[in-house]
Formats: structure tokens, sequence, C-alpha cells
């Protein structure tokens, strides 16, 4: 557990006074930014497959997602840097052809034979991705799991 900086008090920081101090910011650890890990992920994953795009949008999530949370007092910039690490990892890790053919082909063959299953399934998985798996984890936390 690593508490934000704005909430530490041996820090005196002094947030902008217009952010709006979110209760559960004190039950969940900073570290790693799951923001980072989320977004330098997906522009590592078009950087893969093209370099300028891919580079113009990891500057993008630098600049416009993880700077305003340093800013504000969100993260330390261990968990940008450590979050970061994390998503390009694995988009390095799963972009190997040896481990994309262990984990890829059962589920795009899973696809081919049950597509509906397989369509609804990804359509949920997109969405938990987009919102930051935000019902899991207060599902999770009704049962004293943390996450």
């Amino acid at each position: 557990m690593r508490l934000r900086p704005l909430l530490d008090p041996q820090l005196h920081f002094r947030p902008p006074s217009w952010l709006p101090v979110q209760s559960n910011w004190t039950s969940w650890s900073s570290f790693p930014s799951d923001h980072a890990a989320l977004f330098f992920a997906l522009a590592a994953g078009v950087w893969w497959v093209w370099r300028k795009g891919g580079t113009a949008l990891l500057f993008y999530v630098a600049a416009i997602i993880c700077l305003p949370r340093l800013y504000v007092g969100i993260h330390y910039p261990t968990d940008i840097l450590a979050g970061a690490a994390i998503g390009v990892g694995f988009v390095a890790l799963l972009s190997n052809r040896a481990v994309r053919s262990v984990f890829a082909e059962p589920i795009l063959c899973w696809g081919e034979r049950h597509p509906a299953a397989f369509y609804f399934a990804f359509s949920l998985l997109i969405f938990q991705i987009a919102t930051l798996f935000w019902d899991i984890r207060v599902a999770l936390s009704l049962f004293d799991v943390s996450v």
C-alpha cells in the first residue's frame, strides 16, 4: 500500500483547489499507475505495428495522461514509470511469436468455432479494459480482497 502524494501529510502537498479528493484514493495504493499501464500498453501496441504513430502516442500518453496525474498528486513519478514498464513489458512479451502462438491460437480457434460467444466475451473484456476493471474492483472490495 502506497499513499497517494496528495493524501500524504508529510509531503505538505497542496492539490489544485478544483480537484475533488475521491474516497477510494485512501484505500487503494498509488503504485503502480493503472492508467499508465493501460495507456502505455495501447501506445506500445500501436508502436509495434506503426512506429511513427506509436511514437506520437507514447509522447501523448506521457504528456496528456500521465503528467497531469503527477501534477495533481495522484501518483509519484515511480508509480507512472512502473505502470509504463508493466504495460510496455506485457505488450513486448505478448508480441513474441512463441508466446503469441501459445495464447492467441486457442483463443482465435475458439472465435472461429463459437463466434457469438467469442464476440460477447471480448466485448465484455473491452468494456472492462475501458473502465479499468472498475466493476470488478468494486465487487472485490465488498469481499475485502485487496486490489
